[in-house]
């Protein structure tokens, strides 16, 4: 009997009669899902560092956002709505200093980097005592400091007259001069699956959503322009949490669009954007207008939907109702996802929030927060996460600290119930919050993918079929935590676990899961390591930046049956050995590029041990 991770997909595979017509005879793509741990490096009009060429664009194209200085908007930054009682020296200050910055540049349009630049180097005298900009500025909270950029931001243009002949200049990319081969052989891999479904009659239709945003709209021409690059019909789909506040807050029994600048302002912390960006804001009272029907149409229409990265929380509000159930532009996803008639693509949050749903009789959580020390310190709470930067405040809520590790036990969108999804994975050292969310909350399986690379993920549509197949894609690799025989024992920082089964795949290598088996396969061009050496192989500070993962290749590359580790700050923390036994396997291969050549090592059933440091 299959697995309960795939009731979404068995049910939604019966569909609606029409649904069942449209693809009776439609072969499924390849891949239903192509899940990205962030970290593209795109070569755009406001990135041309990311480009073989600095010369790609023209002066029409945006390259910065642009800020001005006026008494009007200074006045906004005053507002006393937004600053608590006890923000108010901060409060001050950074009108003082930016008052400072006014005298200086003037009406002068100038980007964040230099606003930040003059903010940061300003000094002045308040009441006698000498106050310093980089102070200041590195005291606000993340909150406080994008309060301040979006009250002084304006509309990027190339023309510097009335604001009335005004066009908004916008971010284009080029994907043809992107530096990095991994980004642009993932959004061709996404294009070319939605021409999958679309057929060979026409361009594929890709929905991007930037829900995952603060600011929903800064990605927005972006990612249209980069999929049209590679060959696809794009649009905006302005889904967001606001526009879903909108749905359920009725004025005169309809929507209430009119508000949508306070809902951006209360679930994004966004604010002025019809001032910045007046077309898209223009697009969203539209499309808010319009309602529900329409929104779910044009995901009907659509090939593929790709969520960008962010706050998955913020994602999670697009998509699902106050209580938790599916809307219905959700409902419409599941439906065409279980009938292989959509791909759904989601970078960096876009991905984490794919989690959910249940894997063998348990929910599958979604991550939310946190960094590996505190996880491994405190533990997981099923809380929303903490504010950024809220710790400089004292403002983050139930008795939390800015990086514990969070989690929403009911899960995110539920298109991937298999296991926990994690994302910037080796980069950011995530190992130990993977391990100790699933060993908090029982989950079997955690996949966190790293930067510039892809899950490329297929469920299963026959009985006799694996559940669910994946393959790697992309720069680095997808690491697998399997807790079947996982021992823990211990609360908060006194918690041991061991026996943790880890893998590690890299490009083109598969992995298979049937009720409840995983099975891998290395890539054919991968070859047993020839290194004979078998150094002793020690790291300190484990989980920060990507030790983990240098130290776990050094272990895959090399006769080393071992390897120890800490991750200790202040003589407290946690020791950490990684071992092979007689079920580890190693392959390692060289995949070349024009220009460069990349080295990877695969492993299966490396295993691992987390200890308190004595």
């Amino acid at each position: 009997m299959r697995s309960l991770s795939l009731c979404i997909f068995a049910a939604l595979l019966a569909g609606t009669a029409s649904a069942a017509n449209v693809n009776g005879n439609k072969k499924f793509p390849d891949y239903s899902m192509v899940l990205i741990g962030g970290g593209l490096n795109t070569c755009t009009s406001a990135s041309v560092r990311d480009c073989t060429d600095t010369d790609t664009f023209s002066a029409a194209a945006k390259a910065a956002d642009v800020f001005m200085l006026t008494q009007e908007h200074l006045a906004n930054i005053a507002d006393s709505t937004f600053w608590s009682e006890e923000r108010v020296i901060e409060q001050q200050q950074t009108l003082a200093l930016l008052e400072f910055v006014r005298s200086r540049v003037g009406s002068e349009r100038i980007s964040e980097r230099e606003l930040a630049r003059l903010w940061r180097s300003a000094e002045i005298e308040i009441d006698g005592i000498w106050v310093s900009g980089r102070v200041n500025y590195n005291a606000l909270t993340d909150r406080e400091r994008n309060f301040v950029f979006d009250q002084l931001q304006i509309m990027a243009s190339a023309d510097k007259g009335s604001k009335r002949n005004a066009t908004r200049q916008k971010e284009f990319a080029n994907l043809a001069k992107t530096k990095d081969g991994f980004t642009a052989e993932i959004y061709r891999k996404i294009v070319e699956l939605a021409q999958q479904v679309a057929g060979p009659s026409r361009a594929p239709r890709i929905l991007v959503v930037t829900a995952s945003g603060r600011d929903p709209f800064a990605a927005v021409d972006m990612y249209t322009n980069v999929f049209d690059e590679a060959g696809a019909q794009t649009s905006w789909l302005p889904l967001n949490a606001a526009y879903q506040a909108a749905q359920h807050e009725l004025v005169d029994n309809k929507p209430s669009c009119d508000q949508l600048p306070q809902y951006l302002a209360a679930y994004h912390g966004t604010y002025q954007r019809e001032r910045v960006y007046p077309d898209l804001m223009q697009q969203l009272q539209t499309f808010c207008k319009q309602g529900t029907d329409a929104a779910v149409e044009q995901i009907r229409r659509a090939d593929a939907i790709f969520i960008n990265g962010g706050d998955q929380s913020l994602t999670l509000q697009a998509f699902r109702q106050p209580d938790g159930t599916a809307t219905a532009e959700l409902k419409q996803i599941e439906s065409m996802l279980g009938a292989g008639q959509i791909i759904i693509a989601g970078t960096s949050a876009g991905t984490a929030v794919m989690a959910g749903g249940s894997y063998q009789g348990r929910r599958t959580p979604m991550i939310t927060n946190g960094d590996s020390y505190s996880a491994m310190q405190y533990g997981a709470f099923d809380l929303a996460a903490p504010q950024p930067g809220c710790d400089k405040d004292q403002s983050c809520s139930n008795g939390l600290a800015e990086q514990h590790l969070t989690f929403s036990g009911a899960g995110g969108l539920g298109l991937f119930p298999w296991g926990v999804l994690d994302t910037h994975f080796s980069e950011r050292g995530r190992q130990g919050r993977l391990i100790r969310l699933q060993n908090d909350t029982q989950t079997r399986f955690g996949f966190g993918i790293d930067e510039a690379t892809a899950l490329l993920v297929a469920p299963g549509q026959q009985d006799n079929e694996p559940e669910v197949t994946m393959e790697v894609l992309g720069a680095g690799g997808v690491y697998i935590v399997d807790n079947e025989k996982t021992q823990s024992a211990g609360e908060g920082a006194a918690t041991s676990i061991t026996q943790v089964t880890t893998h590690y795949l890299t490009r083109e290598d598969k992995l298979e899961l049937k009720e409840g088996n995983l099975r891998t396969r290395f890539a054919q061009w991968k070859f047993a390591p020839n290194n004979n050496q078998a150094p002793l192989l020690n790291s300190g500070d484990l989980f920060e930046r990507d030790n983990y993962r240098q130290l776990a290749q050094l272990l895959c590359l090399t006769q080393s049956r071992q390897a120890t580790a800490r991750a200790v700050r202040v003589g407290q923390g946690h020791e950490i050995r990684l071992y092979k036994d007689l079920s580890s396997y190693t392959r390692e291969g060289v995949f070349r590029q024009p220009g460069s050549e990349t080295q990877y090592c695969s492993y299966r059933n490396v295993m691992l041990d987390i200890q308190p440091a004595n």
